[in-house]
């Protein structure tokens, strides 16, 4: 489960924060378009922890999404 809080932001169906690791994590589910998609925004601020943590979170999301009917696909941003 993602555990999301509802925003004002019609776009932004519900969003959420953990740490785990010494990672700090952040997530959002969100609607694109006029509902045609919908698109789990994952932050990491990484911290001094493993990184497979990183792997375990990830791991976690595809699962929840896909108990939910949708269909994951990977799209990567690093900054």
């Amino acid at each position: 489960m993602l555990r999301l809080e509802p925003t004002g932001d019609p776009r932004v169906v519900g969003k959420a924060s953990g740490s785990a690791g010494g990672h700090g994590f952040s997530w959002e589910l969100r609607r694109i378009g006029a509902g045609i998609a919908w698109c789990v925004d994952v932050t990491v601020r990484l911290g001094a922890g493993p990184l497979a943590m990183l792997g375990a979170l990830l791991h976690h999301h595809r699962e929840a999404i896909r108990e939910q009917g949708l269909i994951p696909v990977t799209v990567e941003r690093f900054a």
